[in-house]
């Protein structure tokens, strides 16, 4: 470094150009203090940056984020994932298989008769018409009951609308019958529209409920007969079982004309009997009785035989 460029030094000459010793100064050795203080500064500011570079403090990096490893990373995530969501399916088809098995194991146990206690009951279902158009004489279940609401209850008597609760060709076919005994009796016919589905309770056997279908001329009289009981024109059917064969008692009435009929008709509307069905078989089944005692009455005894050791004797 050249001071003699200075401003400060362009005054000062170099030793070595003066003749004569200069004399010790206050100024001269203020100059050569700064002087001094000049070199060292900067031989100091010449040899910092050196001094840092071997010092090892270098300034920290900002790593940039391993893209590649963080990706590799999500694709090992999604690929657990993968293998977990098989299981979670592989388990859910355990279970639906599971699923199977019972109610494949309920179905026999209902077939068998079984049934836990306290388990619901299976809902009887809905008779339907058959692929050849033949519709059901009525639309009950295993315990005769409709599937439908009673319109009127009467202590344990219950009332149904006959629509949607009994066969449309049933109901014809008996409103016909009515008729026909109708004009064999000089009363009133009716159009079979006006119709009531009448349940009576039953002690006997398993308790199931004698069904009942009651017709009305009018609504007038339907509303008559059934909330105050008293009926001028009865049309009653009464279902009645007889060794697994269905006969139809019918009841017909009217208090105008004094009449008051009875008759038994099979399913093919022959009339059987003019009485009530349970009082035809009980008659029939009592002169059998009486027949067969008959028969046992006219054989002739016979002689009992002697036995041949007896006959040898005599």
């Amino acid at each position: 470094m050249n001071l003699s460029t200075l401003p400060l030094f362009s005054s000062i000459k170099s030793p070595c150009s003066l003749q004569a010793p200069l004399k010790p100064t206050r100024a001269l050795a203020r100059r050569y203090a700064l002087i001094g203080m000049l070199l060292v500064c900067s031989s100091l500011l010449a040899l910092a940056p050196e001094a840092m570079a071997n010092s090892g403090h270098e300034e920290p990096k900002k790593e940039e984020p391993k893209k590649e490893e963080h990706g590799a990373k999500k694709e090992e995530h999604g690929a657990k994932k993968e293998e977990h969501g098989e299981k979670k399916e592989e388990h859910g088809a355990k279970k639906e298989e599971h699923g199977e098995k019972k109610e494949e194991h309920g179905a026999k146990k209902e077939e068998h008769g079984g049934g836990g206690h306290g388990k619901e009951e299976k809902k009887a279902e809905r008779p339907k018409r058959t692929f050849e158009g033949i519709e059901p004489l009525f639309y009950l279940d295993e315990k005769r009951r409709p599937f439908a609401e009673p319109f009127h209850k009467k202590e344990e008597e219950e009332f149904f609308l006959c629509r949607a609760n009994v066969g449309e060709w049933y109901r014809e076919m008996n409103a016909n019958d009515f008729n026909t005994l109708a004009e064999k009796n000089g009363i009133a016919k009716i159009s079979g529209s006006t119709c009531a589905l009448h349940l009576v309770p039953s002690n006997k056997g398993k308790k199931l409920p004698y069904i009942l279908l009651e017709f009305y001329t009018n609504s007038d009289s339907m509303r008559e007969c059934i909330l105050t009981e008293e009926c001028s024109e009865v049309r009653t059917v009464i279902m009645y079982i007889k060794d697994k064969t269905l006969y139809r008692n019918f009841i017909i009435t009217d208090a105008h004309k004094h009449v008051h009929k009875q008759y038994c008709l099979n399913n093919k509307s022959e009339i059987i009997a003019e009485k009530a069905c349970w009082r035809y078989f009980q008659d029939l089944a009592y002169k059998k009785l009486q027949e067969a005692e008959n028969v046992k009455e006219e054989v002739p005894e016979e002689k009992p035989k002697r036995r041949r050791a007896q006959r040898k004797e005599e």
